[in-house]
């Protein structure tokens, strides 16, 4: 068989591009690199979750001490994502991603050898929380402008994979550690991946400036930072605080600083994020498709840890190995969208997707009380298939919307779009999946008496704790705690079903959102080099 031509047209292509024949050579392993870079942020957003108990006991935490442990670092990680970016762009991306690789690290070996206190443990969650936002956005950047405009959107496609599936694998990789080990390992496990990721991209990857020097536009940095804290904290806080002084506080401090931001983008000479971009079709969808797609999915599985542990009886370890086999679509077909997307273009690679999960999570509406593996494997598959075929031509076609000496502005809009959709999935699907199971198992909680009538109407945890106890009494009150158990399952599954419901219709209604909005016949997932993105633009749309 003969051997294959070398392709020295691509590597022309990528000369022309500014790509180094360096870089180009190196591309593959550089994107496997800042992908391990990638996951050692995206583990620290779940890999705590499975800990909550044991630093509970550790450390003497109060409920509200355990929410701010995952919530501090979600805060600041969600509220320096622009301001990061920007600082990337502008002094460089490498440098930026390893400085944040460092303070990462730095942050997670404190917490399980030094930390001592709660607040000590918090304060690191909140600096590991800064590391995370100086990594993420900056490992998208930087394969924006590593690869040329052809191979570009396989290798978005690969980061986006690794991104949609990277929370779940630091669920499943923290769930095996528990298992054997104690607490300190849900931290080591983020601080391990920083420690081989620092030491090879200082080698592999290769610097990235804004070539035009584009100075950073500090004021919108500032101004951008407030109102996603304000935002976050708002939606972190309103659904289980109300509507307190520190609330309604950070809710007025969060709106006034996005209004000042949009004053102030649409008035200085190099905006932080031009919001001109939200004029191009395919940025605006991209962002929408991103933000909705993660509001459905974050919203609701966070009732299926759950209902593995306090429906289906799975333990920690259990629970972990159960999310393994869904996340395969994602690792498998995200890197092969790209070529379908070429086929029979981006409007029929997202609408199909966006059904798929609608129907994964119509599945999930009819479980019974006590789902079986199947029953969830089946479902969770059809979402992660869904989410492969949506959020890969998503991502791709909102960076291929901005300039790439300004890769971080399109990246920091990616991540944020993710972050806020996951952030309000949670608060607004997950209170309303706790007030639904309060209203649903009221009755039988009143004719329980005392603080374990409470405990039950409070959460099913408290529910099953409440019905063991009453389980090794035996007699009678062994019968009663089965339909008390009973019951309470009813009422979660039948409130999380509800949610389910609703994710369900929101991803119904962005499928026929985008098949009326998305440009038709459009099959290009990268911005041409030979146009301006204003030519490139109005020959996607026509």
């Amino acid at each position: 068989m003969p051997t294959p031509a070398p392709p020295s047209s691509t590597l022309a292509e990528a000369l022309s591009e500014g790509i180094s024949e360096s870089t180009y050579r190196k591309r593959w392993a550089i994107l496997a690199t800042l992908c391990f870079g990638l996951m050692t942020a995206m583990i620290a957003n779940m890999s705590l979750n499975l800990a909550l108990p044991e630093l509970a006991v550790e450390f003497s935490m109060t409920q509200l001490e355990l929410t701010w442990v995952v919530e501090a670092f979600v805060l600041v990680f969600a509220s320096l994502l622009f301001i990061a970016s920007a600082v990337a762009d502008r002094y460089g991306r490498k440098r930026v991603m390893n400085i944040g690789l460092v303070i990462f690290v730095a942050a997670s070996l404190y917490a399980p050898f030094f930390a001592s206190t709660a607040g000590e443990l918090i304060a690191s969650r909140a600096i590991m929380g800064i590391g995370g936002a100086l990594v993420l956005p900056t490992t998208l950047s930087l394969v924006n402008v590593v690869f040329p405009a052809k191979e570009r959107p396989k290798a978005i496609a690969i980061w986006a994979a690794v991104a949609g599936v990277g929370m779940m694998i630091g669920s499943v990789l923290t769930g095996l550690l528990l298992h054997y080990f104690d607490w300190q390992a849900a931290f080591l496990l983020g601080a391990g991946f920083g420690v081989v990721a620092i030491p090879v991209a200082m080698r592999i990857v290769p610097e990235s400036v804004d070539e035009k020097a584009t100075p950073v536009d500090w004021t919108g940095g500032l101004f951008v930072t407030l109102a996603l804290a304000g935002i976050v904290y708002t939606i972190m806080e309103a659904p289980s605080h109300g509507w307190e002084t520190p609330t309604i506080s950070a809710a007025c401090i969060g709106m006034i600083a996005l209004a000042l931001f949009i004053w102030w983008e649409n008035r200085v000479k190099h905006p932080m994020l031009d919001l001109s971009l939200f004029k191009r079709r395919r940025f605006t969808l991209s962002a929408i498709a991103v933000t909705l797609t993660f509001f459905a999915m974050i919203g609701a599985f966070y009732s299926l840890t759950q209902i593995f542990q306090l429906v289906m009886g799975y333990n920690e370890l259990t629970s972990a190995l159960a999310m393994i086999p869904p996340m395969l679509p994602m690792m498998i077909l995200g890197p092969l969208v790209p070529r379908l997307v070429e086929k029979v273009g981006t409007r029929w690679t997202i609408v199909p997707g966006l059904v798929v999960i609608a129907g994964g999570f119509l599945l999930m509406t009819t479980w019974p009380t006590v789902p079986s593996y199947w029953d969830f494997l089946i479902a969770m598959s059809l979402v992660i298939t869904g989410m492969a075929l949506v959020v890969t031509p998503a991502t791709n076609m909102l960076m291929a919307s901005v300039p790439r000496n300004r890769s971080g502005m399109g990246s920091a809009m990616n991540d944020t779009t993710r972050e806020l959709g996951g952030s309000l999935g949670i608060a607004l699907l997950g209170s309303l999946i706790a007030n639904q199971y309060t209203s649903g198992i009221a009755d039988v909680a009143e004719s329980i008496p005392g603080e374990a009538g409470g405990a039950v109407q409070d959460s099913l945890a408290g529910a099953v704790a409440v019905t063991d106890a009453m389980a090794e009494q035996g007699g009678d009150a062994a019968t009663a705690a089965a339909q008390v158990l009973d019951a309470a399952q009813t009422a979660f599954m039948d409130a999380s079903q509800h949610a389910m419901l609703i994710s369900a219709i929101i991803a119904g209604a962005m499928a026929l959102l985008m098949l009326v909005t998305l440009p038709r016949g459009d099959k290009a997932l990268s911005a041409d080099p030979g146009h301006s993105l204003e030519e490139t633009e109005e020959l996607h749309t026509q």
